[in-house]
């Protein structure tokens, strides 16, 4: 018998002759590690319904959850771990691979920031959060080609500039600007545009990404 298959036996045992949170933890965790993801599952589900609020079995069920692609179950209790405890990197980081694995870019790029403030440094994790940001600015590029809605950052300069466009689109409506020009089948084109001193508030990347330009007043 091996030393780990030991050690299991031996925590079965005190977990069937009194369970506590941390024979749980223990237990799913050997479990786990031996690849044994169905009884490790089994192990923290039971403890879960014990001790809903303890955050190291919250953890260990997500985890386990995880193992066995239960992503949604995975994603409901590390949410709750967070608002226990907003400072858990394991709950973060898994959130975070959670979101970028169901491509919602905007969440999964604040769970990485967040988890690399906490513990910076972390080489897969700087990657994720580059290719995240990558796939956000492509899919913003595509919902403008396609017409489809973007999702606008809600802030105060964000809603100042999208006033600004609307109001100059409304003043543009039917009237040629003077400084558009013509396309190949004679129409003017508009682009997003806003008013000199509210574009200098953004960065050339969030300009680039929300596909927007100056106009002179």
């Amino acid at each position: 018998m091996s030393h780990i298959e030991s050690d299991i036996q031996n925590l079965y045992q005190k977990w069937l002759s009194g369970a506590t949170p941390a024979l749980c933890v223990r237990l799913a965790g050997k479990l786990r590690y031996s690849e044994r993801n169905a009884e490790a599952l089994e192990v923290a589900r039971k403890g879960l319904s014990r001790w809903s609020d303890n955050i190291s079995v919250n953890v260990i069920f997500g985890r386990c959850a995880l193992d066995e692609k239960l992503t949604d179950e995975a994603l409901e209790v590390f949410e709750k771990v967070i608002s226990i405890d907003p400072l858990n990197l394991i709950a973060i980081r898994s959130l975070a691979e959670i979101h970028y694995g169901n491509l919602n870019w905007n969440r999964s790029i604040e769970l990485f920031e967040e988890y690399l403030f906490e513990y910076p440094g972390d080489p897969e994790i700087e990657e994720m959060l580059k290719n995240a940001r990558e796939k956000k600015k492509e899919a913003a590029r595509e919902a403008r080609v396609t017409g489809q809605d973007v999702t606008y950052p809600e802030t105060g300069r964000m809603a100042s500039i999208l006033a600004a466009q609307k109001k100059t689109e409304e003043n543009f409506n039917g009237k040629k600007p003077q400084d558009a020009s013509p396309n190949s089948t004679g129409q003017v084109e508009h682009q997003s545009r806003a008013p000199r001193s509210l574009f200098n508030l953004f960065s050339s990347e969030e300009c680039e990404e929300l596909g927007l330009s100056a106009y002179e007043k």
